[in-house]
């Protein structure tokens, strides 16, 4: 693209708000294909929020070379925190929302910029999210809204009215977060924002979990989710984690699988320790059974199998740590944006 216009001189169409923890694998290829867009720059500007982070030459070179601002937070607050500080700086009508593992497609601008041409009176698109290979991240729930926030257009008016994200699902003690986009999601539907789906303004993802201990850090997420329950029970009921199988609808099944697992192993080892070899074999296969969708989500590779066997602990650990964190919270800070 052309040389970046004066960011003084123009009001965009769009911000684009992208939180970051400064890293060059990531950021650089991010920065590179959002010069590429086929949007008119003068009608989008970039904002990169960092996390808690200094960024070194190289990002630092990438931002300029994109003609992108930086709002820095002094201390590491998660993504939904560094998305309110990258908004707050931001002059475009629409938030544009993507993260910093992403590659937007050429066009991704362009088709959001058409959507709001042809769909007045818009506050929310929700662009398509995929895998390298061309499947979606996530499969739609039946309200055919995930709100990812690697593909998330925001009217800033209606953002600003929200209050931004929560920044409660953050945990600076272990860094995990989660459900944030949910939460804001829900939030807006609440508050009657005109949301809508679109599949042309598209974004590229890289494989979610494809590290050894990925796994683990998947089910440390799930400490989120007593927040989430608190503050959105019956769209938690209802919306997370619902999985349709022919005429069923299983709600959470790698929840109550990881329960289902230490419940039975728990009675297997109950019951050998009282000396009941018959029933301790009958409860320990009650737990492998358990342990077959836990296995499943990751293909059941067999060479991951002792960190897969782990999960459950991990995940209920979260579950029990989440529920502590959030009695813990005042009612002030599940209602409002605070972890605090």
């Amino acid at each position: 693209m052309a040389g970046s216009p004066d960011p003084n001189a123009y009001t965009p169409r769009f911000s684009v708000v992208v939180p970051s923890r400064g890293e060059p694998t990531k950021l650089t290829p991010l920065l590179a294909s959002l010069r590429n867009q086929s949007l008119p720059r003068d009608q989008f500007e970039i904002i990169v929020a960092l996390d808690g982070v200094t960024p070194d030459p190289q990002v630092t070179e990438a931002i300029a070379a994109a003609g992108a601002t930086t709002r820095t937070l002094e201390s590491r607050r998660g993504p939904g925190a560094a998305r309110n500080a990258g908004a707050a700086g931001a002059r475009g009508e629409w938030l544009a929302f993507t993260e910093d593992d992403c590659t937007p497609e050429p066009t991704w601008l362009e088709h959001a910029a058409m959507q709001l041409d042809a769909t007045l009176d818009l506050d929310v698109i929700e662009g398509l999210t995929l895998k390298p290979g061309g499947q979606p991240v996530r499969t739609r729930s039946a309200s055919g809204r995930l709100y990812l926030p690697t593909n998330l257009f925001v009217r800033r008016a209606l953002f600003e009215r929200l209050g931004g994200y929560h920044e409660g699902y953050f945990d600076p003690a272990n860094g995990t977060y989660f459900r944030e986009d949910a939460d804001f999601g829900f939030t807006a539907e609440e508050a009657g924002a005109r949301i809508v789906t679109a599949d042309d303004p598209r974004v590229v993802h890289p494989e979610e979990h494809a590290g050894v201990f990925d796994p683990l850090r998947w089910a440390a997420r799930y400490e989120m989710d007593a927040l989430l329950a608190a503050r959105h029970p019956k769209q938690f009921r209802e919306r997370i984690e619902i999985h349709q199988l022919g005429p069923f609808r299983v709600r959470r099944p790698i929840v109550r699988a990881s329960i289902a697992f230490l419940v039975a192993l728990a009675a297997a080892l109950g019951s050998f320790v009282a000396g009941q070899a018959g029933l301790a074999v009958l409860f320990l296969g009650f737990a492998l059974i358990a342990f077959l969708p836990i296995w499943a989500k990751w293909r059941f590779d067999p060479l991951r199998l002792p960190i897969y066997l782990l999960v459950p602990f991990a995940l209920v650990a979260a579950l029990v740590r989440g529920a502590s964190r959030v009695r813990a919270m005042s009612v002030e800070a599940i209602r409002g944006g605070s972890p605090r």
